[in-house]
């Protein structure tokens, strides 16, 4: 194979393909670019005259588009010059510009930009001479115009121009298109005229046409009986529109009988009880069980209106026709499968059994979607006996879009039920398992009210016992959730994960841990697309939110960071910025503060420019976390961090975005904690709110564990004997405690690391004091045999995150503490590692000076914890300083210099 000839081929394409040509032939001929040229001198109404008087179809179109603008700027003139040629134009026009004066003349009228009396001495009669074209699109255009002239015009002006023309049309001399533009005039007139004018100028007419021989004009006088029937009043109603109404509803036609039944449901909030009771009732259920024997479109037509019809004569059916109300509402749901399980060999299918097929499946999705009116008939008491089996069958539907529109009112079903939604929760379970997306395109939007219902049916708060049988539930979700994220609809995978964040008024912090946790992980981190990753963030933000458990808490947060703000991948640290902007909306400034801000801070010196880019928009909205005095060390991090960007900053973007985060930085002003409630008092009171939320966690889980203790030791002075076994079990336990006292008296000055009953024990300090105050008084220990200390549950600290070792998190019989010293070259040296800054030997000088020694403690008080503290951050923000761009090749050593220390 040649592989020389076949480049060489490659390349000359690409040549030419590069090469610009030349158009030889144009799209138009010098004779139609002379006949669509206008001289640029003349006027607007000049123009219009010119080009409706000898232009081409499209600049006609153009003129008539713009012709209410021009009767705005200049009414007299274009009254005078410009009308008159559009209406003698339009008598020839074709039907562009015919439809395009439609919308303009209505346009007109809508606007109000002439009089009344103008419009209707020009305009109006435009249009009713526009009806007798014979296009049928244009002339049903123009009726559609009349139509909706209709309702800005007062009633003399109907009366005298329209109202005539309308019965002249309606005579059984005229065609059945005019005879049809009269049922609908009409009906549009009748709620202008008072009632005598209409007994006595427009019900004979409409009577007339009920009787019409062609059954299209009897179906569209039907549909026009609603507006008629309340334009004359009630007693007028019973006594001239009732009767043709029972009439149409025995059509042979069934177009005519599916107005009738339409004109039945309107006017049912019209008609009064007796009225419903004798004659609109019996007239249902005769027309039910004829639609149940007709083998035509009526039964879906009567499913789709069958629960308006059960809701509005509720008050007025009595036991008897509300069973056989339910029984037949019983057969709309089974209809076309009842069939299906007595025959045992399905007869080969031929078109009319495809169409019977697909009337019954229609008949079923329409009664699928009037389920809820349903229940509202029959009472949640009631649902079990009367309509549980046809839910059932309904949720199961062999036809996914019967089972689609059950979805998309499961919902509702579950609000109706109040407290016997319980009965419908194995149904939920089966169509979140359903393998068609079009089913979960239903129930997923609205999971948060259907699984809210849910909980509220049982009754009572979350608690073990309640939430124990839902375990298919959870199993379900996650399958649903699988499911959404296999298919190719991302939005829908979106709105699962915003939809998630409903479990947590649903089930157990326990139980959302150990199962919606890891998937929500999964797809922080492997979803396909960006906003289904935000999503997941955010729902894990406020599952972290309304976490009862303190390690999980601590540990999510632990993953979050170390899988965003500490990730090989630049998309994920980017997407750190996004989840801190949902920290700061969900949580208080104080826990921002106490675990994200320096990590996001610490995105500076990322290498991607992207990265960096991102953290500049972020950097404004931190600066309204802090509060001074207790932040100051936040603010001066803040400072140097946007400092450091502006001076050593290479890429063009970020540094122009850097440049506009800094005036965006001079208009915020740093809130003071004596001016707070002056200046602040709204965002002030909102963050309160949420902090004293926080506090209120860490207060029930105290509450809980006291509780679970208090009950664990009655059960064991219940349980204890009283021989010579329990005593040595008792001197066992007697000599644990003193083996954990003596651990205790032994290291007096360990304290507990950074968690979060460490923030509810010094509450009074601000939070820039407390991590000051925290860090302070951590001291560094080496290998320590964990049999020695008093078991704890894994703590977080957000400096020791800054290593990413999971050690901290995963053992929980050791407590690690790091001095603060320690931490700041962790902070450096994972820094350094990560990428690649400076030579090996200075990597292991920096090192083995900064690593304590191993096995020792020592203790300090707290001036000296603080100077030690001051000198590390010193040497945190010299060693940054002097780091320079990311893109540098040294890395600066540790030094104290008389400068920081001054300072």
């Amino acid at each position: 194979m040649d592989l020389s000839g076949g480049l060489e081929q490659v390349e000359d394409d690409l040549q030419e393909l590069s090469l610009e040509r030349t158009i030889t032939k144009s799209l138009k001929t010098q004779e139609e670019i002379d006949r669509l040229t206008v001289d640029e001198k003349l006027g607007d109404l000049e123009r219009a005259v010119y080009l409706l008087s000898s232009g081409q179809e499209v600049q006609r179109i153009s003129v008539v588009n713009s012709l209410p603008q021009l009767i705005q700027d200049n009414a007299p003139e274009a009254m005078r010059r410009v009308v008159p040629k559009v209406r003698e134009m339009l008598h020839v026009a074709g039907p562009d510009v015919q439809l395009a004066a439609t919308i303009s003349f209505l346009s007109i009228l809508e606007r109000e930009i002439i009089p009344i009396s103008t419009y209707s001495s020009t305009f109006l009669q435009t249009i009713i001479m526009s009806l007798e074209v014979k296009d049928p699109v244009v002339s049903n255009a123009w009726l559609e115009t009349l139509l909706s002239v209709c309702g800005c015009l007062p009633k003399d002006v109907i009366k005298r121009e329209i109202l005539g023309i309308a019965v002249a049309k309606g005579q059984l001399s005229q065609s059945v298109q005019s005879r049809l533009a009269s049922c609908k005039i009409l009906g549009r007139v009748a709620t202008k005229f008072e009632p005598y004018i209409i007994k006595k100028e427009i019900l004979p007419l409409v009577t007339a046409l009920c009787q019409d021989i062609d059954y299209e004009v009897r179906g569209c006088m039907c549909r026009q009986l609603d507006s008629v029937a309340r334009a004359l009043g009630l007693e007028n109603t019973k006594s001239a529109i009732l009767p043709e109404l029972v009439e149409l509803a025995n059509d042979e036609e069934c177009f005519v009988r599916h107005a009738a039944l339409d004109a039945v449901v309107n006017l049912l909030n019209l008609l009064d009880d007796d009225t419903c009771t004798q004659t609109i009732v019996p007239l249902v259920c005769k027309f039910c069980e004829r639609s149940m024997e007709a083998d035509d479109t009526t039964l879906p037509h009567v499913a789709e209106q069958f629960g308006r019809l059960c809701h509005g004569l509720s008050v007025n059916v009595d036991e008897q026709q509300q069973a056989w109300l339910l029984e037949f509402y019983t057969q709309l749901c089974i209809q076309g499968r009842m069939r299906d399980a007595q025959s045992p060999p399905p007869p080969p299918r031929t078109p009319s059994s495809i169409c019977d097929e697909d009337r019954c499946a229609e008949c079923r999705r329409n009664a699928a979607y009037n389920f809820p009116a349903m229940v509202l008939f029959a009472g949640p008491k009631n649902f079990k006996v009367e309509l549980y089996n046809c839910f059932v069958s309904l949720c199961e539907d062999p036809h996914y879009i019967v089972r689609r529109t059950i979805a998309c009112g499961f919902h509702e079903v579950a609000k109706l039920l109040g407290s016997h939604v319980q009965l419908i929760q194995q149904e939920l379970v089966t169509l979140l398992n359903d393998n068609y997306i079009q089913v979960l395109e239903g129930i997923v939007p609205h999971l948060p009210e259907t699984l809210e219902s849910l909980v509220k049916g049982v009754g009572g708060g979350l608690s073990e016992a309640r939430i124990s049988n839902h375990a298919d539930l959870v199993q379900s979700l996650l399958t649903c959730e699988y499911l959404v994220a296999a298919c190719s609809q991302w939005r829908l995978h979106l709105t699962m994960m915003q939809r998630l964040a409903c479990v947590v008024r649903v089930f157990t912090s326990d139980q959302i841990y150990s199962k919606f946790v890891p998937v929500l992980f999964q797809r922080l981190t492997l979803a396909r697309v960006l906003p289904v990753k935000q999503a997941a963030g955010r729902t894990l933000c406020v599952i972290i939110r309304h976490n009862r458990r303190q390690e999980h808490r601590q540990e999510l947060i632990c993953r979050l960071i170390e899988a965003l703000c500490h990730s090989n991948k630049y998309q994920l640290r980017m997407l750190f910025v996004d989840v801190c902007c949902d920290v700061m909306e969900l949580f208080s400034r104080r826990f921002f503060k106490e675990y994200f801000f320096e990590f996001v801070l610490n995105l500076a010196h990322d290498p991607v420019a992207n990265v960096r880019l991102k953290l500049c928009s972020l950097l404004p909205r931190l600066k309204t976390q802090i509060k001074l005095p207790g932040d100051r060390q936040l603010l001066q991090q803040l400072e140097h961090c946007v400092r450091r960007l502006l001076s050593h900053e290479r890429d063009r973007d970020v540094a122009a975005a850097i440049r506009k985060s800094v005036f965006e930085l001079d208009k915020i002003q740093v809130a003071m904690e004596t001016l707070t409630q002056r200046m602040f008092m709204e965002e002030d009171l909102m963050d309160q709110k949420k902090e004293e939320e926080e506090k209120m966690l860490l207060e029930l889980e105290e509450r809980e564990k006291k509780e679970h203790e208090q009950t664990k030791g009655k059960n064991t002075e219940k349980g204890k004997g009283k021989g010579s076994k329990g005593q040595g079990r008792r001197g066992g336990d007697k000599s644990k405690e003193a083996k954990a006292a003596a651990a205790k008296e032994a290291s007096p000055t360990m304290p507990r690391s950074n968690s979060l009953s460490h923030v509810s024990s010094s509450n009074n300090l601000s939070p820039g004091q407390r991590g000051a105050h925290n860090r302070g008084h951590r001291t560094s220990v080496g290998k320590t045999n964990s049999s020695e200390l008093p078991s704890a549950s894994p703590k977080l600290s957000k400096h020791s995150l800054h290593s990413g070792s999971s050690e901290n998190m995963t053992s929980p019989g050791l407590t690690r503490i790091v001095s603060p010293h320690r931490i700041v070259s962790s902070v450096q040296d994972k820094k350094n590692r990560k990428y690649s800054l400076g030579s090996k030997e200075d990597r292991i000088k920096r090192t083995s000076s900064n690593s304590p020694v191993a096995g020792v403690s020592t203790s300090h008080s707290k001036k000296s914890s603080l100077k030690k503290s001051s000198h590390s951050l010193t040497n945190l923000a010299a060693s940054s300083s002097g780091h320079g761009s990311p893109k540098g090749g040294s890395t600066p050593t540790h030094t104290r210099k008389k400068g920081s220390q001054a300072r």
